[in-house]
């Protein structure tokens, strides 16, 4: 007898026969008849259970269970499955041989959710309501007149009595467990892969990207079982890895699986994300695999399957179409086709964990900063690190030349670029700025003089400031805001919140705090165009729209150092703080705030040294400031 029972009732089951995954599952959907869900409602401190039939409307009905009668949980429910069975008008001969047929007990985890979900429902619905206490039997009674969809079957009182009789000779359906199995998975995948993600809500994408994540795993035990005949155990470790990252890691996050695969699933654009050529080839030949498995066992038509073999073909990376003309700087086309190349293991410079910790540090700079010196870099890391010198330090940084990742370039503009008007000097950048050639070097004069905002060394380092991050912060705020003022509950909600919030994150904002107004608006048309609000720019909807701005203005972004829009309005620069400096012309000083800034890092002082050369003060003053700032 297959017993499915719900996480938080499964320690009370530990004493019976614990079935294997694929085989209970297997069983379970090949047998329903002899397949059970049960769970339990707790009343008066007591855990009441419940069985349902997966089948028929039987269930079954137990108070007080606890861990010190669980051994007789079987025997009870026997007792009462042969009164419930009466009730029906079927014989004591018929449940004999339907209990010896079932056999022993083999105990899983839940695999219609639908079924868990109609106990619920009873108990809310049925049993708490009632003032006085029912017995167990007439519990059951009502659950078996209450219940009448069984997963994808309609199932009445009367049907209940005809599915049993209909049975008779009771018999257990041995399967083939593999393809029983793959069919419920891949019949699961090819649904969900046709889930449309705009109608759902925050938890509704959730929800789906874990279903298909869960199938995508149980369908790789599949395949990996299978090819473990053709091929040694290394290489089925490598197409685990591979299959597992493509399909649970990238192509899940896109609400797609196997059977949808698209450009924006496509894998060769894994290398904006740091991942190699290689380990591109290698996902494709495991992918290649795995349909090749699929269309063997007939899951795949020819047709799905030479559309995969033509999505896993190698094909060069095409960089002219990104950068325009032939004409377009050959030394940039070079350097991106460099991206893509596979290095060696680098050399350790401090120790194992400094290297790493150095690692995050440039991962974290441009997330915040998208462009940074390598002197401007050390300098920040060293005020946080002191231990960490410079003449290692620009070792590490040497290395790392030859370990060009999507996460950060390093690369000496003095050496490879001779018509980029940047400073010639090491630079850390976002991969992303090198697309367009003249977008690095505006990057770069827009951030000239802006102070770096730096957080405290714990919050540096964390990852903290990936634009995916932390995109919740205002949502309670903004939760409540829609439910009062715009009457908005349940998922809609949980829906416009949370989706506001991811479109002004990812908003393509520009340099100026205007185009603030440009993701605010977008947020507002989708409101009003899928939850039915009439949102406009007057008064009755200045709360909405000020908590909007709020949001948005303050998401950092690289080309404010940093800073969000709403700090960066309220950062002092080094213009101003250069001219609010009180300077005695006999005996000039650098002002307490720009010695700190420059010994915490937050000020450049390459970037003081060229503002104080081109500003209007007496040569001998510069001379003197100039002197000073290069000596802290």
């Amino acid at each position: 007898m297959f017993i499915n029972v719900e996480k938080k009732a499964q320690k009370l089951f530990n004493t019976y026969q614990q079935a294997m995954g694929e085989k209970a599952v297997a069983g379970a959907l090949a047998n329903p008849l002899f397949s059970w869900h049960a769970t339990y409602y707790t009343a008066k401190r007591k855990k009441n259970m419940i069985f349902l039939n997966d089948a028929t409307t039987m269930a079954i009905v137990l108070f007080d269970v606890n861990t010190k009668n669980k051994q007789t949980i079987k025997e009870r429910f026997e007792k009462q499955l042969a009164i419930i069975w009466q009730e029906l008008g079927l014989s004591t001969d018929s449940l004999a041989d339907y209990l010896a047929t079932g056999g022993d007990w083999q105990i899983y985890k839940t695999i219609y959710p639908l079924q868990v979900k109609t106990i619920t429902n009873f108990y809310q619905e049925v049993i708490k309501p009632q003032k006085t206490s029912a017995n167990e039997i007439d519990l059951a009674k009502a659950l078996l007149k209450k219940v009448q969809q069984k997963g994808r079957i309609y199932v009445g009182e009367d049907e209940t009595v005809k599915v049993i009789e209909m049975a008779q000779p009771f018999s257990i359906k041995h399967v083939n467990l593999e393809e029983l199995y793959l069919k419920e998975i891949t019949n699961k995948l090819r649904k969900l892969s046709q889930v449309d993600g705009e109608k759902l809500t925050a938890d509704g994408v959730d929800n789906v990207i874990q279903q298909i994540q869960d199938a995508n795993n149980q369908l790789l035990d599949l395949f990996l079982v299978d090819a473990k005949s053709n091929y040694s155990a290394k290489t089925i470790r490598r197409y685990r890895d591979n299959l597992q990252f493509y399909l649970n890691e990238w192509v899940a996050y896109r609400l797609s699986t196997i059977f949808n695969l698209d450009i924006q699933t496509s894998v060769d654009e894994l290398e904006f994300h740091g991942v190699g050529k290689t380990e591109r080839t290698n996902i494709k030949a495991s992918l290649q695999k795995l349909a090749k498995y699929l269309k063997d066992q007939d899951i795949l038509s020819d047709n799905e399957y030479d559309d995969i073999l033509v999505y896993t073909q190698k094909a060069p990376v095409d960089l002219g179409e990104e950068y325009g003309d032939e004409d377009d700087d050959q030394v940039i086309e070079d350097f991106l086709a460099s991206l893509f190349s596979e290095s060696e293991k680098l050399p350790v410079v401090f120790d194992p964990q400094t290297d790493k910790m150095l690692d995050e540090y440039l991962k974290s700079f441009i997330a915040l900063y998208g462009l940074i010196s390598a002197q401007q870099a050390y300098q920040i890391i060293h005020s946080q690190n002191p231990a960490i010198d410079k003449e290692r330090f620009d070792q590490y940084i040497q290395n790392k030349f030859d370990e060009i990742t999507m996460e950060y370039c390093i690369i000496d503009f003095k050496k490879e670029f001779t018509n980029v008007d940047i400073a010639p000097e090491i630079f850390i950048f976002s991969p992303l700025l090198i697309k367009d050639e003249n977008r690095l070097p505006s990057f770069y004069k827009h951030q000239q003089g802006m102070i770096y905002y730096i957080p405290e060394k714990e919050v540096l380092i964390d990852s903290n400031f990936n634009p995916f991050a932390n995109i919740s912060n205002y949502q309670q705020e903004l939760e409540e805001l829609l439910a009062n003022q715009y009457g908005l509950s349940g998922d809609d909600l949980k829906g416009a919140a949370f989706l506001s919030l991811y479109q002004l994150k990812m908003s393509d904002y520009g340099l100026k705090l205007s185009s603030v107004n440009d993701a605010i608006n977008k947020v507002v048309a989708f409101l009003n165009e899928e939850h039915g609000l009439s949102v406009k720019q007057d008064k009755a909807n200045e709360p909405l729209i000020k908590i909007l701005a709020l949001i948005a203005t303050n998401i950092r972004r690289p080309w404010n150092r940093g800073w969000s829009n709403y700090e960066l309005l309220r950062t002092k620069d080094i213009a101003k703080l250069v001219s609010e400096m009180e300077i005695n012309l006999e005996e000039p000083k650098l002002s307490s705030e720009i010695v700190s800034g420059i010994q915490v890092g937050s000020i450049n002082r390459d970037e003081l040294l060229n503002f104080l050369e081109n500003s209007n003060l007496p040569p001998k003053v510069i001379s003197k400031l100039y002197k000073q700032a290069e000596e802290l």
